[in-house]
């Protein structure tokens, strides 16, 4: 690990120095840091100070050369702003991730002076992250549903960090880091309008309770009311993979099911989920798990 990151992230909070009524700022000392770098269950993914500063008037940060940290706001309610090349106005429900290295400022506004949750983040997995969150060398900025935003709580990240700098604890907050940033990630593969989002959402509910069905994608598609490059698209986006591909490994999944908890022979558990052709089941089959309908029973679970 670099050097620069023994020191304690320099938080360069200008103005209203005194802090914030009611405010939580968590700065990791440079030896924790250290030592969570060197730690095998931490290494990856780890925050270095994290905090909530509510109705924060004043609050400006200017970093002429960035951080080696990342960084990532959460704008809880009021408003500000984020500049790097250019400059974001920010509301209640966005998010910003500015990556490490990238010189950058950012402020309440003066009006509605926002109130603001905020982390900063290294480990070897730290710009993996950043870049998977469209913020590979430029801030990404992102919005979040309000349907979508009862996992992406900071609170119990800093929270934790409060009562010691405890293993159990620095590993709590890394885990709840990693959730936060996977739940962002799967809010912006569904970040669409939200007839479109719920349109893909009841089609994988569909899925789920017809996995007999025939896997027809114009029929999913005219079923979601979306054509079927659009509906393709958002689907990919909200699973990672095509809508026809997904739901075959659905019916995969619930064949494992059968095959583990009944007795049904190979031939009943195809036409379970939909296979007319045994052979093409199970070829199938072997291409996702790895081995044939046959030689998956036979492994012991526990």
């Amino acid at each position: 690990m670099a050097d620069t990151a023994a020191q304690p992230p320099p938080l360069s909070i200008q103005r209203a120095r005194e802090g914030f009524p009611g405010q939580h700022l968590v700065v990791l000392p440079g030896p924790v840091i250290q030592q969570a770098g060197r730690n095998a269950l931490l290494a990856d993914l780890f925050p270095t100070a994290a905090g909530f500063f509510p109705k924060a008037p004043g609050h400006l940060v200017e970093r002429e050369r960035g951080l080696v940290e990342c960084i990532m706001i959460r704008v809880v309610s009021g408003a500000g702003w984020v500049r790097t090349r250019e400059r974001h106005e920010l509301g209640a429900g966005q998010w910003v991730l500015i990556p490490a290295g990238v010189p950058h400022a950012y402020g309440a506004d003066e009006t509605t002076p926002w109130s603001i949750q905020w982390v900063h983040f290294q480990g070897r997995a730290s710009a993996a992250f950043a870049a998977l969150l469209g913020a590979g060398t430029e801030v990404a900025v992102l919005a979040v549903p309000r349907s979508g935003a009862q996992n992406l709580d900071l609170a119990r990240l800093y929270e934790g960090l409060e009562q010691g700098y405890t293993q159990p604890n620095l590993l709590a907050a890394a885990a709840q880091l990693r959730q936060v940033l996977t739940e962002l990630e799967c809010s912006r593969r569904l970040g669409q309008p939200t007839s479109a989002s719920e349109a893909v959402a009841a089609s994988l509910a569909w899925m789920s309770e017809h996995l007999a069905a025939r896997a027809d994608l114009g029929a999913l598609a005219g079923a979601a009311g979306l054509s079927v490059p659009h509906y393709s698209d958002l689907f990919r986006r909200a699973t990672g993979y095509p809508p026809v591909e997904h739901f075959l490994r659905l019916k995969i999944q619930r064949a494992c099911q059968l095959l583990d908890t009944t007795d049904m022979r190979v031939h009943e558990v195809a036409a379970a989920v939909g296979w007319t052709d045994p052979f093409y089941f199970s070829r199938f089959f072997r291409k996702i798990t790895g081995q044939s309908p046959r030689a998956y029973r036979q492994v012991v679970k526990s």
